[in-house]
């Protein structure tokens, strides 16, 4: 994600949550939502997070009951390349790493 700023000032990462929607299967990373909060005054909890990233995932056509999620800085996110879940289910990895690993495995 690009840096983002309100009233000319650059918004404290901080501010900034994401909940990925992702298959507990294979890692792969199905819906992403994220949020940012400013002023101070408007937070949200995990849980409404999570209820919202579910329910837009729902709203474009995505069949969420098999699906886990996680809760990640949105700087997680800024990584280049397609991400997945890891196999623990606690935070990302690159495809291309984990593929380029699968690979190397192979060749041997």
């Amino acid at each position: 994600m690009k840096t983002q700023h309100f009233k000319g000032a650059m918004v404290d990462e901080r501010s900034s949550r994401a909940c990925v929607l992702f298959d507990p299967r294979n890692g792969r990373i199905v819906h992403t939502h994220g949020i940012t909060t400013l002023g101070g005054n408007n937070t949200i909890s995990a849980e409404d997070l999570e209820t919202r990233a579910i329910a837009r995932a729902k709203a474009l056509g995505r069949d969420v009951a098999s699906l886990n999620t996680l809760h990640v800085p949105v700087s997680d996110l800024n990584q280049r390349g397609p991400l997945r879940v890891n196999a623990s289910g606690t935070g990302l990895i690159s495809v291309a790493s984990s593929a380029q690993k699968g690979q190397l495995r192979t060749k041997r």
